[in-house]
């Protein structure tokens, strides 16, 4: 059934299970917010994975979720892969990294 919505037609065309694997959430360890908020600057942490690609952008939207909670908060956290996984690492901006990450 095709049903069209101000231009938009509407489609009966169900996700692949392709599609459906690249969309499904991507475990991260219990209680990473906690480690995150034990760490100091300069230390780090390496998380094996098997597929970094998809860590990555889970480990990306929880730091951004783990910010929005703790604004006042000037430690950063990077997001290196190494082999067999990332290697996460807290730290404070320097000068230099705050001048390039400006807004705009």
């Amino acid at each position: 059934m095709n049903i069209q919505e101000g231009g938009i037609v509407i489609e009966d065309v169900p996700m692949t299970n392709e599609i459906r694997s690249k969309v499904a959430k991507e475990s991260l360890p219990e209680g990473l917010s906690d480690v995150w908020d034990e760490m100091k600057d300069g230390q780090s942490f390496f998380m094996a994975t098997s597929d970094v690609k998809r860590k990555m952008y889970a480990l990306r939207s929880a730091y951004y979720r783990w910010k929005q909670k703790r604004p006042d908060d000037s430690h950063k956290f990077s997001f290196v892969k190494e082999d067999g996984g990332i290697r996460v690492y807290k730290y404070i901006p320097t000068g230099d990294e705050l001048e390039d990450h400006q807004p705009v």
